[in-house]
């Protein structure tokens, strides 16, 4: 047990005695500041993972962020793992590997390499550091991302040919793991099939986004549901009164599960929109949030009010709460009781944060949040993009 640890205290608490708190000033919470810029605008910054991918060990003490580095630095790791109750940072992974997620039961970690180094992808024991899988990219393909089922021990990679929603593409599962050979799960020609993320409590099914390619209107959903056997292969159903997108690139696709594996949680977008420029400004469109039950179809959901929709979500441990940010100008993270939903948009809010500018593209950047395991706080990143853009730690409110 660390020195500066108690029994009983929760994680937040812990990282209380390292990092600067002040109390907010809309809802008196303590948030913490884990890393800023500084003065320096050159200087580098701090940021969590992208939302799909877990990023707690040790029970949440200890966390995966991301770091930009710059032009040139090939000896310094871009991805490290924050020990919250120490402020201790390990490096222990290659420098080379783009890290995705990791599993704190099995202690492994899903990696890519980039396009230009051949996009491999590959398993990394933590502990031992070193690789216990590797997946050669594919001539003519490009991966597209790597990631870890629930069991922790595999994983599956999209590979695809084509530029996806402008032209024809060639999409690929490929699933491999620990001591297991890699074996093609899915090739579809005319789909682009991004997004896969594991069911958490059945690692034998996986959700992806089946994308028409070329893109077509008239799709109201591309989430799919596919067993790794091929077994099952189907759209995740929407009830009736589900609310359905104005166009089909703003169909739900950006989505979690919640832990319990009953809800899929995600957005989609009521106006119509163009593609030409894929970093359009997407902030002044109707958004509306969407938790759906994969089983029934059943969709709780509501429209987001002005200055609401800050991009992607977490979902607390408990199956509870959606945690997300306001749009630039809403500086706050927010808290939205999914039971709520039956009955309209419903937040609480969190904490305050720095303000973050919009880059008007949707490229970013986010505030990615993830709730601790142990529900006693939320981190997120925030400030871009000055002096206070970093990773800050906000009190969850024990009585939620």
């Amino acid at each position: 047990m660390p020195a500066n640890q108690d029994a009983g205290e929760t994680v937040f608490e812990q990282a209380a005695r390292v990092f600067e708190a002040w109390p907010d000033a809309e809802t008196g919470r303590r948030v913490l500041r884990l890393h800023r810029r500084g003065a320096d605008a050159g200087g580098s910054v701090w940021g969590t993972q992208y939302h799909q991918f877990p990023c707690f060990l040790d029970g949440g003490r200890r966390v995966v962020l991301n770091r930009s580095l710059p032009a040139g630095d090939e000896t310094t790791a871009a991805v490290f793992v924050l020990d919250l109750t120490t402020g201790e940072i390990e490096t222990p992974f290659p420098v080379w590997a783009r890290v995705n997620d990791v599993n704190a039961d099995t202690g492994l970690a899903c990696y890519q390499t980039l396009p230009e180094e051949g996009g491999r992808a590959g398993i990394w024991d933590i502990r031992r550091g070193c690789d216990v899988a590797e997946l050669a990219g594919e001539a003519g393909g490009a991966l597209n991302c790597a990631s870890l089922l629930s069991d922790g021990r595999r994983a599956m990679a999209f590979f695809h040919k084509g530029q996806p929603h402008r032209e024809r593409v060639v999409s690929r599962h490929v699933l491999f793991g620990v001591d297991e050979a890699p074996e093609l799960v899915l090739e579809m020609d005319g789909a682009f099939c991004s997004h896969i993320q594991q069911c958490p409590t059945d690692p034998e099914l996986y959700t992806y986004d089946r994308w028409p390619a070329p893109t077509k209107d008239g799709v109201d959903q591309v989430l799919r549901l596919r067993r790794l056997d091929g077994s099952m292969d189907e759209v995740v159903p929407l009830n009736d009164e589900a609310a359905r997108p104005a166009v089909t690139l703003g169909s739900r696709d950006h989505y979690v599960w919640t832990p319990d594996g009953k809800w899929i949680v995600s957005y989609l977008c009521m106006d119509p929109f163009e593609f030409d420029d894929p970093n359009f400004n997407h902030y002044p469109l109707q958004w509306y949030l969407s938790a759906t039950d994969w089983r029934t179809g059943e969709d709780l959901g509501a429209a987001y009010p002005e200055k609401r929709w800050g991009g992607h979500m977490q979902v607390t441990p408990d199956s509870k709460h959606i945690i997300t940010s306001g749009a630039p100008g809403y500086d706050r993270l927010l808290a939205i009781d999914i039971e709520g939903l039956r009955e309209g948009w419903n937040e609480r809010v969190i904490c305050g944060y720095p303000k973050t500018e919009e880059s008007e593209s949707m490229l970013g950047p986010f505030a990615y949040p993830f709730v601790l395991p142990d529900c006693s706080g939320v981190i997120f990143s925030a400030g871009w993009p000055g002096a206070d853009h970093g990773v800050y730690l906000a009190e969850w409110p024990r009585e939620w």
